[in-house]
């Protein structure tokens, strides 16, 4: 016991010095923000947070322990990327030890069950689940996952002696299979990964007597578990389909999906071997309008051989080698979810996917060396250097890896150098460094997403934006008419038009735009907010109407919990344009209180002049266009 307890502590110990220096790293502008600068999150735990953080929908994923979590780090650690980071490095080192125990749980085999563990928390196919910010999900979901199996192995071994704690652990490893698909619902294969350690190790399934009666009692078993399976399937399914994040059959068809997935399955493999030029974001190999398949019909035809050989090699095996079909299809079947059939988002591939599934390759690995070369003293002697060597250039690679996670400018710059053209990326760093205002390189950048194939629509919409603020009125509303190409219901290319006709003596066409975006508005906080603005500010009178600017300003403030001031700020000049001027001074009173508290110094100046337009009762109008 005292030796498991010394290699968990070295496993979680070097894991944990490995992403030390994540805890100076900053926020990436991918995902990140979705959450660091959710006014429920900074608003600390309380009955409203809570509440959101059990229903809310964040960047079209419902994952309700993830969000709790970020709550309750923001209510210990206040606005700090490097204590989200630790975090996230904290969970991954436990899952270091826990997978460790699991395994030795399962097999009593101590030295094995520690490289194995050594293998996944030090490869650097991890870095983005623990460095990224946004990806606690991966490292909370694994956690749990990890915890399933060992409460499962837990209730296997005690079942076989009828003991009365085996249903106690039977309910705390369902319990934990919910908390895992409340972290990420990639964990809705769990059960099939319980039926595949009822083969190995557990010997539950008899390898010679795979008949459905001897299957009946395991199936049985597990009904809870597909049954919270199937509800997380069609939860989430709902909720992206809600979020516009999946792709129809008629805009990515079936046949460069299943290549996708060929090359993905093989791929993942490969880096799991030689982690040479990761990223973090791989583009989906295709335009969707002008068909672009990258690999040869031969490249997919030998590739889907190799996996179905591979299959069918581990399957004879299955007697004397069980552990090789364990491995493989714990990772053939984990990476279902997220491997392409059901395309999320505009990613062809991406690291974090192999968070739990590589763990059954590296379990195959691990044995089947020790199986073929550790029969005696000497042989096992002789794997140790090997080992060690593989080990420590896993850990160098790593550290290499990390230092790219450093900010949105020195990660997305790497990944543009590995892949090559990669709009997404682009768009990415444009992002950061209009944060930092460096607002020409962030247009040179979202110029790129706007030409590279296939281009990101949420470029052209920033780009139209800064030519705006720029004064080049002309640019911007060519900007916001290629979006309309592309959707003629975009609601933000509508809204940007809006504000960009009037400047070039069109007012009429501006009104047309803005019916149209008050048809196409998202129920989303900072779209509701820029629709309400501009609705109870504008200086031209066909376009105000202080009704409707009322009803979308106090939706976008009761979305956000009345905490975001420049939100709050706008209902104030809603209630303003609809004459409520009682209601405005009180709301802009509020916005100038929440302003100062949290340092928003701008905010503070602009609500301040407002106030007093208010109090003389006169609403805000936005400057004449020249």
């Amino acid at each position: 016991m005292r030796r498991n307890v010394f290699i968990c502590l070295l496993l979680a110990g070097i894991t944990l010095a490995l992403y030390w220096p994540a805890g100076s790293y900053d926020v990436v502008f991918y995902d990140d923000t979705s959450f660091t600068d959710n006014p429920e999150v900074q608003s600390g735990l309380n009955g409203r947070s809570f509440v959101w953080a059990m229903t809310g929908v964040v960047a079209a994923n419902w994952h309700p322990v993830t969000s709790l979590s970020f709550v309750l780090t923001h209510q210990f650690f206040g606005t700090n990327p490097g204590a989200e980071h630790l975090v996230n490095v904290f969970f991954h080192a436990a899952n270091a030890a826990l997978l460790f125990l699991v395994l030795w749980q399962l097999t009593r085999a101590t030295w094995r069950s520690a490289v194995a563990a050594a293998l996944f928390a030090w490869h650097p196919l991890r870095v983005e689940s623990v460095a990224w910010i946004a990806e606690r999900k991966d490292v909370l979901c694994g956690f749990f996952v990890l915890l399933t199996f060992w409460f499962y192995a837990r209730f296997a071994n005690e079942s076989k002696v009828q003991s009365p704690k085996s249903k106690v652990h039977y309910w705390l490893a369902l319990v934990s299979f919910a908390l895992a698909l409340m972290s990420k619902a990639m964990a809705v294969t769990l059960p099939f990964l319980l039926l595949l350690l009822d083969v190995w190790p557990l010997g539950r399934i008899q390898n010679s007597k795979f008949k459905i009666k001897s299957l009946k009692p395991l199936l049985v078993e597990k009904i809870p578990f597909f049954a919270l399976t199937a509800v997380f399937c069609v939860v989430t399914f709902l909720v992206q389909q809600h979020s516009e994040a999946t792709p129809s059959l008629s805009e990515l068809g079936l046949g460069i999906r299943l290549e996708n997935i060929i090359v993905s399955y093989l791929r993942y493999v490969g880096w799991s071997l030689w982690p040479a030029n990761l990223a973090m974001f791989y583009s989906f190999p295709f335009d969707s309008h002008f068909y672009l398949a990258l690999w040869p019909g031969w490249e997919i035809a030998a590739g889907a051989l190799v996996l179905a050989g591979t299959s069918v090699l581990c399957v004879k095996q299955l007697f004397q080698r069980p552990y090789l079909a364990v491995g493989w299809f714990w990772y053939l079947g984990t990476m279902v979810p997220v491997i392409g059939f059901v395309q999320v988002g505009s990613q062809g591939m991406a690291d974090r996917y192999t968070y739990i599934p590589l763990i059954g390759p590296v379990i195959s690995l691990v044995w089947l060396v020790s199986e073929q070369w550790g029969a005696t003293f000497f042989r096992k002697a002789m794997i140790v250097v090997p080992t060690a060597v593989v080990l420590a250039a896993s850990i160098f690679q790593t550290r290499h890896q990390l230092q790219f996670w450093k900010n949105t400018e020195t990660l997305t710059k790497h990944t543009i150098e590995v892949t090559g053209e990669n709009p997404r990326a682009e768009y990415i760093a444009g992002l950061g460094l209009e944060h930092a205002g460096r607002i020409a390189e962030a247009m040179v950048h979202y110029r790129n997403a706007m030409t590279s194939q296939p281009t990101v629509k949420e470029a052209y919409y920033a780009m139209g934006r800064l030519l705006g603020q720029q004064g080049n009125w002309t640019l911007a509303e060519q900007a916001y008419l290629l979006m309309l190409q592309n959707n003629p219901n975009d609601f933000n290319a509508h809204l940007g038009l809006v504000n960009v006709l009037p400047h070039l003596g069109r007012p009429a066409e501006a009104e047309t735009h803005l019916k149209a975006a008050v048809q196409n508005c998202p129920d989303e906080p900072e779209a509701l907010n820029n629709l309400a603005w501009t609705l109870a500010t504008s200086n031209d009178a066909g376009l105000r109407d202080g009704a409707q600017a009322v009803k979308c300003a106090e939706r976008a403030c009761q979305l956000t919990g009345y905490r975001k001031t420049i939100v709050v700020g706008t209902l104030g000049a809603a209630y303003a344009e609809a004459g409520r001027f009682d209601e405005a001074i009180a709301t802009a009173q509020k916005a100038c209180d929440q302003a100062e508290k949290s340092g928003e110094t701008n905010l503070l100046q602009k609500n301040q002049e407002l106030l007093e337009l208010y109090r003389q009762h006169q609403p805000y109008r936005e400057a004449t266009p020249p």
